[in-house]
């Protein structure tokens, strides 16, 4: 599936994967340099990490590179070509940054088959369906894309999960999205470790194909000690005051039933959200600046198609 292209201030980021390929369903056995071994298909590799799919179990590993045998370095490298990742373009600047400061964290282009009945996955991953839609399937693996359609039973909207290796501080994240006329999507940062906020929710940006909002949750909507009292006069007037600060929206046109790429930019205690190549929308509170994200997860109220994650960590600039 071939990406927007952009012209203008742009920049492909072939140069910057053209380590990083696509799932070829290779299956083979793999040799760690300690000597363990295991067989497994191939589903994509960066200039450093490999992802694998052991056959057994359909679980995926992250491993890095050096830390397989000789032979399995020589055939990454012999197959690199065998098919190239598709060809992203987004603005200079964040190719710069992503240059200069990002590893990559997670990966995913949902391209392999699930279960028919129930959500499923792969490892690091996790959803709601069963604890809130009575355990009917809401998350679909179609032709190579993440469907998400809520169930008429369920009593919240979706939350499919992924939890990543390491916490992280800074990130640029970056998928496609496709969303019919009245849905939305929101993009959740979580770290189910803080317990001053309710459930680990720490900031988001929700879209519909008219809005983008950003809100700093650990400031505001789930911060407990405000959530507690909101019901109270006093209580309710600090929630709002807290909202004014912590949150923003800003206009969309998007068009429904599109693909559109979008870029969230963690930095320092800023978000920004890049759609289609171009900022739509940046907000400053502490809550963005959080240490320890944990969790990435897109919330559906209702249906939303994505594909092509990617996560880049970025190493904190010095003071």
């Amino acid at each position: 599936m071939s990406l927007r292209r952009y012209t203008g201030m742009k920049t492909s980021l072939t140069v910057l994967f053209a380590l990083s390929f696509v799932s070829v369903a290779m299956a083979r056995t793999w040799t760690s340099t300690d000597g363990n071994r295991v067989d497994a298909g191939f589903i994509s590799a960066t200039e450093t990490h490999v992802t694998i799919q052991r056959d057994a179990d359909r679980k995926r590993f992250t491993l890095p590179i050096d830390k397989l045998s000789a032979e399995d370095q020589a055939w990454i490298i012999s197959n690199r070509n065998a098919e190239t990742a598709p060809e992203m373009e987004i603005p200079s600047a964040l190719a710069r940054l992503i240059e200069a400061r990002g590893t990559i964290l997670f990966e995913d282009n949902f391209d392999r088959e699930d279960a028919e009945e129930t959500d499923d996955l792969g490892e690091a991953w996790s959803t709601n369906s069963q604890s809130r839609a009575m355990g009917d399937k809401q998350n679909d693996l179609v032709d190579g894309e993440l469907v998400m359609t809520i169930s008429p039973r369920a009593d919240h909207a979706i939350s499919t999960v992924h939890s990543t290796a390491e916490p992280y501080q800074d990130a640029v994240v970056y998928l496609r999205m496709k969303l019919d006329e009245g849905d939305q999507l929101k993009l959740a940062y979580n770290d189910k470790e803080d317990k001053s906020v309710w459930a680990g929710h720490i900031n988001g940006a929700t879209m519909t194909t008219d809005k983008l909002t950003l809100v700093d949750e650990r400031e505001s909507v789930f911060k407990l000690s405000l959530r507690d009292n909101k019901e109270t006069p006093e209580g309710k007037a600090a929630m709002d005051e807290a909202l004014k600060s912590a949150s923003a929206t800003f206009p969309l046109d998007l068009k429904a039933g599109e693909w559109h790429e979008v870029v969230t930019v963690h930095d320092g205690g800023t978000l920004t959200v890049y759609i289609d190549g171009r900022e739509v929308g940046a907000h400053t509170s502490p809550g963005f600046g959080h240490e320890t994200k944990r969790q990435f997860v897109f919330a559906v109220a209702r249906h939303a198609v994505v594909d092509d994650l990617k996560i880049w960590k970025l190493t904190s600039v010095a003071p």
